[in-house]
Parts: C-alpha cells; sequence; structure tokens
C-alpha cells in the first residue's frame, strides 16, 4: 500500500492514454487486460485456484476474497463473518490452505501483525473457524509511528515445500529481507537472508518448479519483477527488469501456468493511484496484466 507516499510524489503525465500498456524483450512479454472492477481497486493479493484469480483489496476495506475470470470479471466473492481487515497485504497457498496476510505495516507500529489460515474446502463460506499465526520481528524494539522510514513492512508471502516466506518491504534500504515462517505457528522473525533488489517490493509468485518472481516499484514509482533462483531453502537475484508502464501500483502477483511454448504464464495487478494531470488531478484505475517470462 502506497497511499501516504503518493501524496509526497508529483506524477506528470500529460494523458493517460499515452502510458504505454503492453511491451516485451527477450525476458517476457507484458500486456495489459482490463481495468479492475470498483470493488476491487485496491487489489493487494493474488493466487490462482482452478483456473481463477483470487484476490482481496487492503487496509480499509471489508474481509472479503473475490473470485475473477482471466478478463478480470468478478465471478463470485465470500465476505468472512469472523475475520477483519487491518491491512491485507498478500494470499498464497500450502497443501491443505490458503493463507491470508494481515500484515501490512507503513506506520511501523504495529503489534498485532498475523496470518488467517483457512483450510481449503472452506475458503467460499461465510463463517469459517479462524486459525491464526501471529508473528512479531525479533530485531524490532522501536514502535513509534515512523511513517515509511523502518525496516518493518512486508506485503509478500509464498509457500515453498510447505515453508512460509516473507518478503520484507524495506522502507530504508531499498532491498528484501526473507523470513522463514514455519505453517500454523506463531513466529518470532529472524532474517533469512537480503536480496538487494533496489525497490520495494510488494508481492511474490513461485512457479512451482526454482523460479520466484517479486514485483514492487522503485522510488520513482517505476514497476518491476526480480527474477529469483530457489536451491537448497536459498534464494539468489537473477534478473531484474522494469515494466513497459508508468503510474501504476503493481501490488500483486500469482503464477497462472505454463503457455504452448513451455513459458510462465504470470498475472498481476495494479492498485487505483491519483496523478496529477497538469494542473488536474486523475485517478487511474486498478488493472489486470498478463505476464509471459521466458527464462
Amino acid at each position: 500500500m502506497l497511499k501516504h507516499l503518493i501524496s509526497l510524489l508529483v506524477l506528470t503525465i500529460t494523458s493517460c492514454a499515452q502510458l504505454p500498456k503492453q511491451g516485451s524483450d527477450e525476458h517476457f512479454t507484458f500486456e495489459k487486460i482490463s481495468e479492475l472492477p470498483k470493488s476491487i481497486n485496491e487489489s493487494s493479493g493474488l493466487i490462482v485456484i482452478d483456473g481463477h484469480l483470487i484476490t482481496h483489496n487492503d487496509s480499509g476495506n471489508m474481509p472479503i476474497l473475490y473470485q475473477l475470470d482471466t478478463t478480470g470479471i468478478i465471478t463470485d466473492y465470500v465476505k468472512y463473518r469472523y475475520l477483519s481487515n487491518h491491512d491485507w497485504e498478500a494470499i498464497t497457498m500450502s497443501d491443505r490452505a490458503i493463507h491470508i496476510a494481515d500484515i501490512g505495516n507503513n506506520r511501523g507500529d504495529r503489534k498485532d501483525l498475523k496470518i488467517y489460515n483457512i483450510i481449503k474446502p472452506a475458503i467460499w463460506r461465510e463463517d469459517i473457524e479462524i486459525d491464526i499465526s501471529t508473528m512479531a520481528y525479533a530485531a524490532q524494539t522501536n514502535f513509534k509511528r515512523r511513517n515509511q522510514r523502518h525496516s518493518y513492512d512486508a506485503e509478500a508471502i509464498i509457500v515453498i515445500n510447505e515453508v512460509m516466506y516473507l518478503f520484507s518491504k524495506d522502507w530504508i534500504n531499498y532491498n528484501t529481507s526473507i523470513y522463514t515462517l514455519p505453517l500454523y505457528q506463531d513466529t518470532s522473525l529472524n532474517s533469512h537472508q537480503v536480496i538487494n533488489t533496489k525497490g520495494l517490493v510488494t508481492d511474490a509468485a513461485y512457479n512451482n518448479k526454482n523460479t520466484v518472481l517479486l514485483c514492487g516499484y522503485n522510488q520513482s514509482l517505476q514497476p518491476f519483477v526480480a527474477q529469483l533462483n530457489f536451491n537448497d531453502d536459498k534464494f539468489t537475484l537473477i534478473k531484474k527488469v522494469d515494466l513497459p508502464i508508468e503510474g501504476a501500483q503493481i501490488e500483486a502477483i500469482a503464477f497462472y501456468g505454463k503457455d504452448q511454448h513451455g513459458d510462465d504464464i504470470y498475472y498481476l495487478t495494479s492498485e487505483a493511484v491519483n496523478v496529477q494531470l497538469g494542473d488536474d488531478e486523475a485517478k487511474v484505475p486498478g488493472e489486470l496484466y498478463k505476464l509471459i517470462w521466458r527464462e
């Protein structure tokens, strides 16, 4: 979530229609699919279940999961009765459950970071039993409000071999610390390793083989994806590429499968943002994108 940072930036764009929405190079092909419905203008996490995209909004919104088709149309949703959305920033899936990360911490003052674990058969039930894993950063001792001036924020989780990994959103160093979390357990977070992403990581996706793609943006709001290789519980940065769009706040990424050429298919979403158009301000809606990644 970047609501506070947006107010500090001036994005000079002559026309929304001039923003590039597709592009390609030797590593990838990227295209805009559609604008997202207004009800999910703050899409912040993304997974794929049975060929459908599952997403949610972040802070200030209801505890709702939305099911989309690959054109961005909402086909189903569920509003959970007994969950709350302080700041849902990520969602991932293990063998038995989906895991919703209420871990957004822009101000650096939260002491209630948690993962909601929802057993898969109950995903579309309103009255699920609540299973919560709590977490805290072992190195954090200062909980004074420090809007985007700290290293204890995160918006990205994945599960590999039934182990959860959390990628930090470091507002000071613009890298990402990686933490290991056991599933279904309360955890004191100690850094697993640090990757120099030179940007703010907002989500991660695993291709079920050896590749993790991180998405995010730099200090100028230039969106990027970074490819990590995963081997023997270690992540290695392979390459990082800018996406051919401007003024978009990329917030979520999910691995969808393989295309006919054996290349990886990913879907990404962006949040709605306010941009400066000369003397006027306009709101760019959230959008759905498709990425074909060639290793």
